[in-house]
């Protein structure tokens, strides 16, 4: 836990987002239109208990500075626990995270970042995100 916490702190580049809007539902989507985007998106800039943000989805900015949290859940894979994180920003967002190849101890010293946000059952959007550290 404490490796992915220093891992996130730091200045993360935006350099992919897909956006996946559709129908959803607790097995899966339904018919989805998927808009993907890629170069310098924007930046995550992580303190110890803040996040100041900035990224361009489809057309749209999100900015702010949030509170920020990452949470560990090990879960049962086969005969092994891996490692299961979730990183909350506030009010803002809550994102599956996972860090390099999400292989064994992969957030110690993590470069990159993928993030994903799945709506609830109904219309609505699913996000990945890819960041680089630099």
């Amino acid at each position: 836990m404490e490796q992915g916490r220093e891992s996130l702190i730091g200045t993360w580049k935006v350099t992919y987002i897909k956006s996946s809007y559709g129908e959803f539902f607790t097995n899966g989507a339904g018919s989805t239109e998927v808009l993907e985007e890629d170069g310098d998106l924007g930046t995550f800039i992580f303190n110890e208990t803040t996040v100041d943000f900035d990224f361009v989805r489809n057309d749209t900015l999100y900015a702010g500075s949030a509170l920020w949290n990452l949470d560990l859940e090990k879960i049962r894979s086969g005969f092994f626990r891996e490692n299961s994180f979730t990183l909350s920003i506030e009010e803002n967002f809550i994102f599956d995270a996972q860090f390099g190849n999400a292989t064994r101890n992969a957030e110690k010293n993590a470069t990159t970042l993928s993030l994903f946000e799945f709506p609830m059952e109904g219309p609505g959007v699913a996000i990945e995100m890819e960041l680089s550290k630099f």
